[in-house]
């Protein structure tokens, strides 16, 4: 999964009980990062860079996840319970569902720092420090990079749920393309950020609506699927998808012209600042709040952008 905007994202700091490490503590901070899909090349990434920054910042950074291509959130839990179980100093995961709540305040008041990706911080969230972006402006962001395009333009939205995270995105798409004058939704589906169910759902939506001009979509995973469903509709030159970064297929996408435009984000940067944040917390330091580094770009800037370390 993932997202982005060169905007201005979030990083929060939320009190929470047991944040601080205990005056004298000497030994190396440890950090369990639950990560949702570790054989996903951008989530890969991220856990490489974290993993980087913890030794750098004397940490000792471990790594799980489900094992399958599909995010298994129930898993995740599992495995975030497991970390408290073992008395990490920190765990750092993407909170895929309402249920992490509970279990990161109950790591929370275990005195174990907790860190999020792409959550909705805040006090009652569960995280004592989080990173994300504001899904609603990510939304409008996309949709006002497709009005800037020549023409009228028939929106087709793919998000993981029209729950959460998803409804916030769904809510800024709707609401940036209710002000313009050339772009207009024609419906959504869902795939709870699985690829498989990509395929399936967006043929669904070209077969419901052959007049959408542009795919739009929040979560990577969606790349291999909607390309093979805008060939298999034969819709390539009229229909487009905005792709999730470069890999899983993004870049033959947009090489190929299935996808028009690209969402790119600096995720080695924002894994790495998710790191210091943990440990400033550990260390009973201010976290800094740090932007969360998007673009949308055209053919011809995605090789500058890969060029700098961005997906």
């Amino acid at each position: 999964m993932l997202v982005f905007a060169g905007l201005s994202g979030c990083a929060s700091q939320d009190s929470a009980t047991g944040g601080s490490a205990p005056s004298g503590d000497s030994h190396a901070m440890t950090i369990q990062f639950i990560n949702p899909l570790p054989s996903y090349p951008t989530w890969r990434q991220i856990g490489d860079c974290m993993k980087a920054e913890a030794k750098q910042r004397g940490a000792d950074l471990t790594e799980s996840g489900p094992t399958g291509q599909a995010l298994d959130a129930s898993a995740m839990i599992q495995q975030v319970q497991q970390a408290t179980a073992n008395k990490k100093d920190a765990i750092i995961t993407f909170p895929a569902s309402e249920g992490f709540t509970q279990v990161l305040k109950q790591a929370q008041a275990a005195g174990i720092v907790t860190g999020t990706l792409y959550g909705p911080g805040g006090k009652d969230s569960g995280a004592d420090y989080n990173i994300g972006p504001d899904w609603t402006e990510i939304g409008k962001t996309l949709v006002d990079a497709v009005a800037a395009l020549p023409g009228k333009h028939v929106l087709g939205l793919v998000a993981a749920a029209n729950t959460g995270l998803g409804k916030s995105w769904l809510d800024g798409v709707k609401a940036a393309a209710a002000k313009t004058d050339n772009v207009s939704i024609a419906g959504e589906v869902y795939t709870g950020d699985d690829a498989a169910k990509a395929l399936p759902q967006v043929n669904a939506l070209l077969t419901a609506h052959p007049d959408i001009t542009e795919i739009l979509t929040h979560m990577g995973t969606t790349t291999p699927g909607a390309v093979a469903a805008i060939k298999s509709h034969r819709l390539v030159g009229k229909t487009f998808l905005l792709a999730g970064g470069h890999d899983n297929g993004g870049s033959e996408a947009i090489n190929e012209g299935t996808a028009n435009l690209m969402l790119m984000q600096d995720v080695c940067t924002l894994g790495k600042q998710l790191v210091d944040g943990v440990v400033d917390v550990r260390e009973g330091k201010q976290a800094p709040v740090v932007p969360v580094r998007i673009k949308v770009v055209g053919k011809d800037q995605v090789q500058e952008y890969l060029d700098k370390g961005w997906v």
